[in-house]
């Protein structure tokens, strides 16, 4: 069928299951979800994310009281599937629709959810706003769950961390780690760590780079208004903070220096 005959097809079917009527006409649904245009198309005519688009409208036109989502955009291209959860949260938040969107995408769920449920092994390991659970993880499951986070067991070898009894591993996760260039001005240089860049990515909004230290493996980001930094060099490496597990249970650990006076070498 063509974008619009589908939109029609569900009206129908409301009307015959003898669901409401949402008093929508085909034209201001078509609106409403931007496939005007497109409205004589069939299904092989129509870009992956049009596609989309209109079997949320044919969903959505009926004024369903829930709507599951599962994985709704595993096979679109990074940047369509992008723009498609920003239109998606937007026209579930005008149409005041509650919806359960399934997703294995850390990104998706944290900037398409108003609450998150990470589930582990079919069972429930925390529920709360996204900024919580990311910042806030209540077991070691969920601490290593988010972000590209390195992992790894004696993180006493690491300065200014308080002492945690019973630790059985250490996150940390990119944005924890602070690496500077040998030259460059730092404010925690005495707790710093010298370390081996192994690797060095172009990861489209920043520098990702993996250094040795210590013998572990940490992942961190600069920004492309930082100087380069090239594979091989040392550099300094500073964690801000990091994760430590308990058996089940994460506890956030700040760096010491953190609490100490400034001195800027």
């Amino acid at each position: 069928m063509t974008v619009e005959e589908n939109i029609k097809a569900a009206l129908r079917g409301a009307k015959s299951d003898g669901r409401a009527a949402t008093g929508k006409t085909v034209e201001e649904i078509l609106e409403t979800f931007g496939l005007r245009d497109v409205r004589d198309h069939r299904p092989q005519e129509l870009s992956g994310g049009q596609q989309q688009r209109t079997a949320l409208a044919r969903m959505l036109a009926c004024d369903p009281g829930l709507l599951l989502l599962d994985e709704p955009f595993a096979a679109i291209d990074a940047k369509v599937r992008q723009e498609l959860r920003h239109w998606l949260k937007e026209m579930i938040a005008k149409l005041g629709v509650t919806s359960i969107f399934v997703t294995h995408d850390q990104d998706e769920a944290i900037e398409v959810a108003d609450e998150i449920i990470i589930t582990n092994k079919g069972h429930i390991d925390q529920i709360g706003k996204p900024l919580d659970v990311y910042s806030k993880p209540q077991t070691a499951f969920v601490a290593s769950f988010f972000g590209q986070p390195s992992i790894f067991k004696d993180y006493n070898k690491f300065h200014s961390f308080d002492t945690v009894p019973n630790v059985e591993q250490a996150i940390v996760r990119p944005e924890f780690v602070k690496v500077s260039k040998k030259n460059e001005v730092q404010k925690f240089k005495n707790s710093a760590e010298e370390g081996v860049v192994t690797d060095v990515a172009f990861r489209g909004s920043g520098i990702e780079i993996t250094v040795l230290v210590n013998g572990e493996t940490l992942t961190a980001r600069r920004s492309f208004d930082e100087a380069a930094i090239a594979v091989g060099e040392k550099v300094d490496v500073f964690i801000y903070r990091l994760f430590v597990t308990v058996g089940e249970n994460a506890f956030l650990l700040e760096n010491k220096s953190l609490r100490e006076p400034v001195v800027v070498i």
